[in-house]
């Protein structure tokens, strides 16, 4: 994509935007995610302590009590968060559910960080995420064409650098040695979810930049919702996908640990489940975002505001960004959204990642595109499909994978494991330059 195809860099528009497009090719290097497993039979207090101590010294470099005093600038405005940092022991003390509360307890000894702080970062981190989310109809080579299915990709970006040092991987299992159920990607401490992946389907949360705000009544309606999500009255959004992820399926042959083994839930009562929770997904309540669920046969985007939603399917590929579909019509309202979240000293990266979404898409259709061409040629096939490798590609290209990226992953929920994950290191623009003039 050329800088001067997207109209929002004008004298209207922030400066400091155009430096995401002029250093996404300065991409950092990666390094392997550490993986652990969590036992859901044990007491929550002590399901996390035997992996704290291998995340001292990257806690410590974190410095998560600073990260929540910018968190807090950025939401309420510097004034304000003063406020809300001197208050925030005193309101901040508990999430939703019982049991991520106990959980949270149990890390917040672990690693002498504050519960304040800890809630603070489960409650207001999902709503500042830029990311690149779809799935993709993909093909096994070795099947000569025959076997295909949906691959959900996805890319977490935003500004936030000193967390890449405690992105984890965990696999979550019912009984000591038992199987896996459910496997997430995530930062320790952080006990909601982000992206995650069981047999059947996977799930990742995407930031939206604005909600439905024309009346007085839904302005206050939706930061009602927000404070009551703070106090820990109500589920943050990020919460009610771990729900989904690890509760009680309403599937019966999934309370055993058989079912997970064979597999033999039938795809009636699957494609039953999935409607139910995006009923559930679509009319509670919650913070605006995109949420992207997928199946071994199919990927849905969940286009989410306070009380409402709109939901896209496909069976070969479908993406989600931080830009409504009206957007590509009209980008003037994404515009907009991009330039208020560059008005403040945006630390999170967002007003770059906001301005430049439907970029991405554009860059990522393109793609998608030319490699169902290649594939078409290569395979002999009619329908649209590309190959594990062209995903990843995907995740390579320059606009998907910038600067902002924390990590990049692929999971397969036929399988229901994550299949190919990437954490990048941060690059600082004097490093970025030095690189490029070498």
């Amino acid at each position: 994509m050329k800088l001067n195809s997207r109209p929002f860099l004008t004298s209207q528009a922030p400066s400091k935007l155009s430096s995401f497009h002029h250093h996404r090719s300065k991409m950092s290097e990666y390094r392997e995610i550490p993986k652990f497993t969590v036992d859901l039979s044990q007491p929550p207090e002590a399901r996390y302590d035997h992996i704290v101590p291998h995340f001292k010294t990257a806690v410590d470099s974190c410095d998560l009590p600073s990260l929540f005093y910018t968190l807090l600038d950025e939401l309420v405005g510097k004034f304000a968060g003063k406020i809300m940092a001197a208050v925030s022991p005193l309101i901040m003390r508990r999430v939703h559910s019982k049991e991520e509360n106990a959980e949270l307890v149990g890390i917040s000894k672990a690693i002498g960080i504050p519960m304040h702080i800890l809630v603070a970062f489960n409650v207001l981190l999902d709503l500042l995420l830029g990311c690149t989310s779809g799935g993709a109809r993909t093909l096994d080579p070795d099947s000569g064409g025959k076997a295909t299915t949906m691959l959900h990709f996805r890319t977490l970006d935003w500004g936030m650098h000193q967390l890449r040092n405690i992105i984890i991987e965990l696999d979550f299992v019912c009984t000591p040695g038992g199987p896996v159920i459910a496997t997430t990607i995530g930062y320790l401490g952080y006990i909601g979810v982000l992206t995650g992946v069981r047999q059947g389907m996977s799930l990742s949360l995407n930031f939206r930049p604005y909600h439905a705000a024309e009346t007085l009544r839904q302005r206050l309606s939706y930061r009602y919702n927000q404070a009551m999500v703070v106090l820990g009255y109500r589920q943050s959004i990020s919460s009610s996908l771990r729900e989904i992820l690890l509760g009680d399926s309403t599937i019966p042959e999934r309370q055993s640990d058989e079912a997970h083994e064979t597999d033999n839930v039938g795809p009636d009562l699957q494609n039953q489940y999935v409607q139910h929770i995006l009923t559930k997904l679509s009319t509670s309540n919650s913070t605006a975002a995109y949420l992207i669920l997928c199946q071994p046969d199919r990927v849905f985007v969940i286009e989410k505001d306070h009380r409402s939603a709109s939901i896209r399917e496909s069976d070969t590929f479908l993406t989600a960004y931080n830009h409504d579909v009206k957007d590509e019509d009209n980008p003037a309202h994404l515009q907009q959204a991009a330039a208020e979240l560059a008005e403040g000293d945006d630390a999170t990266g967002m007003a770059d990642l906001v301005a430049y979404s439907l970029e991405r898409k554009h860059d990522l259709d393109e793609l998608w595109r030319k490699r169902v061409r290649a594939c078409k040629r290569r395979y002999k096939l009619r329908n649209d499909v590309v190959t594990r490798a062209d995903v990843i590609k995907f995740l390579q290209n320059d606009m998907i994978r910038n600067e902002e990226t924390h990590y990049a992953v692929i999971m397969d929920p036929k399988e229901g494991k994550v299949t190919w994950r990437r954490a990048y290191e941060y690059v600082s623009e004097s490093e970025g330059g030095s690189t490029e003039e070498n």
